[in-house]
C-alpha cells in the first residue's frame, strides 16, 4: 500500500542523514586551521587553549567525538558555537526561520512567474511571446545574483524609495513560529505583516529569478511534449474548450518534471542563498553557515548541513507524494 511505501521512504532517510552527518563531521575536523585558536585569538595562553579543547571534547578520539555529537543531536543539542559563543540550537532557532521564509516566498514567486510563462510560451510556440520568454529565461540563469540584487536596491530602494534596502523588518511581531509573515497574521498585526512583506520583496525576487527561468523552461518543454499526444487531439475533436485542455489535462501531465526542479531547487536555495542574504543583510541560516565555515565553527557547520539535508529529504518525500496524486501511472501499489 501507499502507506507502506511512505514508511519505507521515511526509514530510508535515516541512513542517508547518518551518512551525511558522518561525512560532514569528518570534513569539519580535517579543515585547515585550529578552531580553538580562532576562537580564543592569537594571544591565548597554552593552558587556555588546552582547557577549551578539553571542554569541547576535542582531545578525544574522532569516533568518541562523533558518538558524543550524535547523542547530543538526538537530544536537540548541537553543541556550542565557537563564533557566537551560544548554543548552536539557539542560533538555528534564531536564523533558520528567516531563511525558510525567504526561500518559501522566493519559490512562490518562481512558480507564479515560471509556470504561466512556460505554458504561454508552449501554447504560442515560435511566436513573439515564446522568443521573449526564452530571452527572459536565459537572462535569469546567466545574471549574477549579487549584480541583480544591487541593481534592484538602486532602482527600487535608492531612486524610487518604494522598498527597503536591507533587513528583515523594522516591526517584529510576537514570536510564534519565527516566520514574520505567519506570526503577524496569526496575531492580527497587519502593520508588521506589510512591513515584513515589503522587506521580503526584493531579496525574494532576486533569489527567485534563476529558479523561475528553470521552471519556465521545464514547463515549456513538458507542454510541448504533451501537445503531440493523442489525448489532446481527441479532447479537441470532442469540442472541449482549449483552455480547459491546456490547464486541466496538459499542464497536469507536464508538471511532473517541473516538480522535480521545484523540490531540488528549494533544498538548494535553503543552504545556498548566502549571496542574497549578505547583500540584503538578511539574518538567515545560509549566511550563518558561510561564516561558520570561514571561522571553522565545526559544530555550526555540521548543524547547518544536517538541517539542509533534512530539508532536502523532506521536500523530496513531498514531491514523491505529489507525483502519486498528479499522475495515476506512478501511484504505488503493494509489492
Amino acid at each position: 500500500m501507499f502507506r507502506d511505501y511512505l514508511a519505507r521512504r521515511v526509514l530510508m532517510m535515516v541512513p542517508t542523514l547518518l551518512g551525511l552527518s558522518l561525512l560532514i563531521f569528518l570534513l569539519s575536523r580535517v579543515m585547515p586551521g585550529d578552531p580553538i585558536l580562532l576562537a580564543l585569538g592569537p594571544e591565548a595562553r597554552p593552558e587556555q587553549v588546552e582547557q577549551l579543547r578539553r571542554e569541547m571534547g576535542l582531545d578525544r578520539p574522532l569516533h568518541v567525538q562523533y558518538l558524543r555529537y550524535l547523542q547530543g543531536v538526538l537530544r536537540g543539542d548541537f553543541g556550542r558555537s565557537l563564533r557566537t559563543h551560544r548554543p548552536v540550537a539557539q542560533d538555528l532557532r534564531d536564523f533558520l526561520p528567516a531563511t525558510v521564509e525567504l526561500t518559501s516566498v522566493a519559490m512562490l514567486f518562481a512558480i507564479l512567474i515560471g509556470v504561466p510563462l512556460g505554458v504561454t510560451a508552449a501554447v504560442r510556440r515560435d511566436g513573439m511571446v515564446d522568443h521573449l520568454s526564452r530571452w527572459v529565461a536565459l537572462s535569469g540563469v546567466a545574471m549574477p545574483q549579487f549584480w541583480l540584487a544591487i541593481l534592484l536596491q538602486l532602482v527600487f530602494g535608492y531612486y524610487l524609495r518604494q522598498l527597503p534596502l536591507i533587513g528583515r523588518g523594522s516591526i517584529v511581531p510576537a514570536r510564534i513560529t519565527g516566520l514574520y509573515l505567519v506570526d503577524s497574521l496569526v496575531t492580527g498585526d497587519l502593520a508588521a505583516f506589510w512591513n515584513s512583506l515589503r522587506h521580503l520583496v526584493l531579496p525574494a525576487f532576486t533569489l527567485s529569478l534563476a529558479t523561475a527561468a528553470q521552471i519556465m523552461r521545464m514547463t515549456r518543454a513538458g507542454m510541448v511534449g504533451q501537445m503531440r499526444r493523442d489525448y489532446v487531439l481527441a479532447a479537441r475533436s470532442y469540442g472541449l474548450p482549449y483552455n480547459l485542455v491546456v490547464y486541466r489535462y496538459m499542464l497536469k501531465n507536464a508538471i511532473t518534471s517541473t516538480l522535480t526542479i521545484i523540490g531540488l531547487t528549494y533544498g538548494f536555495l535553503l543552504g545556498n542563498c548566502f549571496v542574497v542574504e549578505t547583500v540584503f543583510a538578511w539574518p538567515g541560516i545560509a549566511a550563518y553557515g558561510a561564516h561558520a565555515v570561514i571561522y571553522k565553527d565545526f559544530n555550526a557547520v555540521v548543524a547547518v548541513t544536517l538541517v539542509v539535508g533534512v530539508a532536502y529529504a523532506i521536500v523530496n518525500l513531498a514531491i514523491d507524494v505529489l507525483y502519486g496524486f498528479l499522475d495515476p501511472r506512478v501511484r504505488y501499489a503493494p509489492e
